[in-house]
Order: C-alpha cells, then structure tokens, then sequence
C-alpha cells in the first residue's frame, strides 16, 4: 500500500491531474479563444504564485509551494493542448 502514496508525492501528483481534466472539460464546453485566453490568466496567476514562493516565503515551504503551482501549471496547459487537439481532429 506504501507504494501507491509515492512517499508524499501523491497529492502533488493529483493536483496537476485534476486541473489537467478540469481544463479538457472545460474545452468541450467553451469557445477555443475563452478556453485560451483563460490558460493565460490561470499561467501568469502561476508564474507569479512561483515568483513569490521564491522571494516572499522562501525555505522548503517555499520549494512545496512552487512544486504545487508547477504541476498546477503543466495541469493547466497539458489539459488545454489535449483538449484543443481532440476537438480540432474530426474522429
């Protein structure tokens, strides 16, 4: 059972899932420029979460938050390209 926590990295690991399928989702529902130009908001509210991670909290509670918005970020955009490409293809 140890095995399947991945010593802590699970709910890291879960967090960029869970937006990677929240963002190809919302790619069915809404128009490919909305779907767009949020994946830009959400990224630059990451960059700057991992800005300040860096400079404001700093330590290794620093380093946790940074990977958590890191993943967020590969989340966001492994979702959005996903879902732009599947429903751009006539299968």
């Amino acid at each position: 059972m140890d095995a399947l926590m991945l010593e802590g990295w699970t709910p890291i690991l879960l967090c960029g899932i869970v937006f990677a399928i929240v963002m190809f989702i919302m790619s069915r529902k809404v128009s490919r420029n909305f779907l767009f130009s949020t994946s830009t908001v959400l990224s630059l509210i990451c960059i700057v979460v991992i800005i300040y991670s860096v400079f404001g909290v700093g330590g290794w509670e620093g380093m946790g938050l940074g990977l958590f918005t890191v993943t967020i970020l590969v989340g966001i955009w492994i979702g959005t390209v996903i879902g732009a490409f599947s429903r751009s293809s006539n299968f």
